[in-house]
């Protein structure tokens, strides 16, 4: 289970746009149109699954620096979240006040009722003033059995625009289970501040960003046959955040916390990569041939087997093979002449000499002729 909360990146996760080391940045405000702006991207986060990590979280105020170029995640899990239209999703009519839409993949991908597996769709009303949580659907396919579990919520998560200074507080109440019979009860209480702007420095370069600071109660109450247990969770994180990129990285503090400055996080995340919807009709600015995609493997992190699919617009020579982070093939997944449509390809963990390899982070790259995808997936044995 990862200990960091990282429950605006689920929310308000956005689309990232790379900076010039050399630029000078400014105060930013984020407006409700860079969230709809967004529709169509998908972001993954390296989180560290370490509950004991060393940081600097910097101060508050304008113009800061916070440098986390040198942060090393040593136990990384991959998250990935995509942002959609409400019609892009099975059950965009249940929320009709709904325009944006975030997914926590359970298999990342799944959006239609013939997708084996399932996903996790969190619906928002995104107007000129406010930043509404409507509610969200989770989405199950088994063998063509189709089940869905929707619960309906009317909570403000941020008022927009958001600039530096503003401060606001947040409610959250979420029930899961059969209440009263079996349930848990999450009941969360947020101070919101936006108490910094200036520069974050990631292992991907530079970014402008504003720094939101979150004063979190959490409390659970767990039901079982009519009786209630209850526990109580405080802490402090820190979201960097931007314009076209809501979430950059972020820090939690261990539990009680109380220094705005504390030095021993339970979580931190970090932007890795982004992608975007291809274009359709015309070839990318990188001249790849429009419909030439890979996509995020799923499930992600796996064990024993993983699915790759990948999407061709053009016949030709097609190579999908495995390297480790010393850029070592590790596995040629195929090397043939393929035609114009969507494949499949499966890794179940193994070298070219059916060997299993050992846990950890691998690359898979698609080359197509001259052109290459790449992206990164997790095993654990």
């Amino acid at each position: 289970m990862i200990n960091l909360r990282l429950d605006f990146q689920l929310k308000l996760g956005l689309l990232f746009l790379l900076a010039l080391p050399s630029m000078v940045f400014s105060q930013i405000t984020i407006t409700a149109q860079d969230f709809l702006n967004q529709i169509g991207s998908r972001q993954v986060v390296l989180e560290e699954m370490n509950s004991s990590t060393t940081i600097d979280v910097g101060s508050p105020g304008a113009n800061q620096v916070w440098d986390f170029s040198n942060m090393v995640i040593s136990d990384t899990v991959v998250a990935v979240f995509e942002y959609l239209s409400p019609d892009q999703t099975v059950s965009g009519s249940t929320f009709p006040e709904a325009n944006f839409v975030q997914t926590g993949s359970i298999d990342p991908g799944f959006k239609t009722p013939e997708a084996i597996g399932g996903a996790v769709f969190q619906f928002y009303n995104v107007t000129n003033s406010e930043f509404i949580n409507l509610g969200d659907s989770t989405f199950f396919s088994f063998i063509g059995t189709d089940t869905s579990f929707v619960f309906f919520q009317n909570d403000t998560l941020a008022p927009l625009p958001i600039a530096f200074g503003n401060t606001w507080m947040t409610f959250e109440r979420d029930t899961t289970g059969l209440f009263p019979i079996v349930a848990t009860i999450s009941i969360d209480t947020t101070m919101n501040t936006i108490d910094g702007w200036g520069t974050v420095r990631l292992p991907l370069g530079e970014f402008e960003c504003l720094r939101l600071k979150q004063e979190v109660k959490a409390i659970n109450q767990d039901i079982l046959g009519g009786i209630v247990t209850e526990s109580t969770e405080t802490y402090i994180q820190y979201d960097w955040i931007n314009k076209s990129s809501f979430l950059l990285a972020s820090a939690q503090s261990q539990n009680g916390e109380t220094n705005p400055n504390f030095t021993n996080a339970q979580g931190f995340g970090v932007l890795d990569t982004i992608t975007t919807s291809p274009p359709t009709s015309v070839d990318d600015p990188n001249g790849i041939p429009s419909g030439f995609k890979l996509s995020q493997n799923y499930p992600n992190p796996f064990n024993p087997e993983t699915v790759i699919t990948y999407q061709l617009s053009q016949n030709g020579r097609v190579e999908l093979a495995v390297y480790n982070l010393l850029g070592q093939k590790v596995r040629v997944l195929l090397n043939e002449i393929k035609s114009v449509g969507t494949y499949e390809a499966r890794w179940e963990g193994t070298n070219d000499h059916g060997e299993v390899v050992s846990s950890g982070v691998y690359i898979y790259r698609l080359q197509f002729g001259e052109f290459e995808r790449t992206k990164k997936m997790i095993f654990l044995r």
